[in-house]
């Protein structure tokens, strides 16, 4: 199905891309290991780079395991975003370049644990059951980048007359149909790990789950509407990324322009400028304040996810703007997140029946046609 929406694109030719990419991630692999076998300093190095860049990423002991598992996935997802798009750049194939990173790596880390007498059996089994969705989304994401370079580069040298744009486009279609649920599959493990440990809750665990297929049915809703309104293929898909840019982007500006515009001022929160900008959401006793744009904004709705599970923005906010750190306490977050969902899975079918409006004219004209000819 996918592939009748990516017409630079075939199942063949992603096979084999895949498919070659994966090869010469394994020979670097095995490269890596060699080299830390013979070179043990230099592995011991490698793993000492790497943990210095999870503690960047905040990634400590003290750190709650909800929001390591957040920031781990979307690591991981902006990892493989830019992977692919490394390969805009033509004649550079800079996807190649992360790609032998992650390899060698995984292989530096297997000659850790071969020297420290531990196994590489014990190496893969710990790997292997979130590495192998993990791995796959990586190794597609360079493929796709890798496609992207090649097409590019042989458009400049006129060897080729496949529209550049049009395969940009086709690969981040595949990108989304293919890497990102991989790579939430791949953080299923770590979410297990959170629930036997206590860090969040079943219920926290499945919530997430759900905002991540609204937003997903939303955006498709958005792309089968766009697709029901223009014929051409590229018309279709410039739209549908611009519209999900507005939902997810435009739509928080207003919601930071108001609250920066309070100033720091604690008791002008109640000023006729944030009476404009807010909703009075709840009872007597548990009222809470949600800012409109969190209803609209799927970007504003997962922080307001990660806010109710983790409590992780207060610290954030604090740095940011004190107003904004003490309406945190006024904001029902558990309230905020189930309106988000419910308004883009309201709007996600609404658009697949406008979309369906759209269509049944044109088939209708179709018929009416073929019968007089």
């Amino acid at each position: 199905m996918i592939f009748e929406l990516c017409p630079t694109l075939s199942r063949d030719l992603l096979k084999r891309e895949f498919g070659n990419t994966a090869a010469a991630f394994g020979v670097l692999v095995l490269l890596g290991f060699a080299a830390g076998m013979i070179f043990p300093d230099m592995a011991q190095q490698t793993l000492q780079n790497f943990a210095a860049q999870i503690e960047q990423l905040g990634l400590t002991d003290d750190v709650p395991q909800s929001q390591m598992m957040a920031t781990l996935f979307f690591n991981n997802i902006t990892a493989s975003l830019l992977s692919m798009l490394y390969g805009l750049i033509p004649f550079l194939p800079l996807s190649a370049l992360a790609l032998g990173t992650n390899a060698l790596m995984l292989g530096a880390f297997a000659a850790i644990y071969q020297q420290q007498g531990i196994g590489l059996g014990v190496y893969v089994l710990g790997v292997l059951p979130h590495g192998i969705f993990e791995l796959s989304a990586l190794i597609l994401s360079c493929a796709l980048g890798l496609l992207i370079c090649r097409t590019g580069t042989e458009r400049i040298l006129k060897k080729s007359d496949t529209p550049f744009f049009r395969r940009v486009l086709d690969c981040i279609r595949v990108f989304l149909t293919f890497s990102v649920p991989l790579l939430l599959v791949a953080a299923l493990p770590t979410m297990c790990l959170t629930l036997i440990t206590g860090g969040v809750t079943l219920a926290d665990v499945l919530t997430g789950a759900l905002f991540l297929l609204v937003t997903a049915f939303a955006a498709l809703s958005v792309g089968v509407f766009a697709s029901a309104v223009f014929r051409r293929t590229v018309t279709a898909t410039v739209m549908a990324y611009l519209i999900v840019f507005f939902i997810g982007v435009v739509t928080m500006v207003p919601l930071v322009l108001g609250v920066r515009n309070i100033g720091s001022n604690y008791d002008a929160m109640f000023s006729s400028t944030m009476v404009s900008s807010v909703a009075v959401i709840g009872g007597a006793d548990g009222i809470g304040i949600g800012v409109n744009g969190f209803i609209y904004s799927p970007a504003m709705g997962l922080m307001a996810l990660i806010a109710d599970q983790t409590g992780l923005l207060k610290s954030t906010l604090m740095d940011y703007s004190y107003t904004m750190y003490r309406i945190y306490d006024y904001l029902d977050f558990s309230v905020i997140k189930w309106e988000n969902m419910a308004f883009m899975a309201g709007a996600g079918l609404l658009l697949d029946l406008l979309a369906a409006c759209f269509v049944r004219p044109r088939e209708a004209r179709m018929r009416r046609r073929s019968a007089k000819k």
